[in-house]
């Protein structure tokens, strides 16, 4: 296909939302039941907010899933490989979905539950402050933020690498991890032991070097994403 179109991709978006609405409202409800349920047991607004920001660091796995559950799902390849659209565009989609939407849609639950749940919460606050504490305690942390997108990001690079067993990918890559963290624990510990702790407390890290790099990783699994793309071609 030539060229790039904002037109076409907007054009996708309404497709996807509308196939996807059902998919989309049962995460909507399952993102403010969760929160309603553990706080009117608990008579507590901030374990709902508590149980909001989890879904928020967490939630984006499914989200991402909803995100290429098309390119997935046996009965809508077919009509997704149809559609007049590029990679580039396909992307752009998908980004759009993630790092604006998907925001904003927890966002959105979050604030719903809360307020639910406030009528029953035992504590006489204002709910206005407890929705302030909720942005900016939540939604205004750029550092959870990035941590939330490399959540996501990673989370579509599986879901686009992939085969038909994806449960057995998440698996293998959460034990990954695992390991790879146990193993860089150890090290460092046997490094830190075998050092001059005054030698250590020399030590100054370059503040922006580390932010440059902490934002950088979800930037790379967005980048390996769109390769996965353009090399898998929707052949699941």
């Amino acid at each position: 296909m030539k060229g790039y179109s904002i037109g076409r991709v907007v054009q996708y978006a309404r497709y996807h939302y509308t196939s996807q609405t059902k998919n989309y409202m049962s995460l909507f409800l399952a993102c403010v039941a969760l929160p309603v349920l553990f706080g009117i047991l608990s008579r507590d607004v901030f374990v709902a907010e508590a149980m909001s920001t989890a879904i928020y660091t967490f939630g984006g796995l499914a989200f991402a899933l909803r995100t290429i559950y098309p390119m997935r799902q046996q009965g809508m390849r077919v009509m997704e490989c149809s559609l007049p659209l590029s990679n580039e565009e396909r992307m752009t989609f998908m980004l759009f979905n993630l790092v604006v939407v998907y925001p904003i849609f927890i966002l959105v639950t979050t604030i719903l539950g809360i307020a639910i749940v406030y009528p029953f919460s035992d504590y006489t606050v204002d709910v206005v402050p407890v929705l302030a504490e909720v942005m900016r305690e939540t939604f205004l942390k750029w550092p959870l933020y990035v941590f939330v997108q490399m959540v996501i990001s990673a989370s579509l690079l599986l879901n686009i690498v992939a085969g038909r067993n994806l449960f057995v990918v998440y698996l293998g890559a959460f034990m990954g991890v695992v390991a790879f963290l146990g193993v860089v624990i150890r090290l460092s510990v046997r490094v830190l032991m075998n050092i001059d702790p005054e030698y250590i407390a020399t030590i100054e890290i370059n503040d922006t070097a580390a932010r440059v790099v902490y934002i950088l990783i979800p930037v790379v699994f967005y980048a390996l994403s769109y390769w996965a793309l353009r090399r898998r071609q929707m052949k699941w």
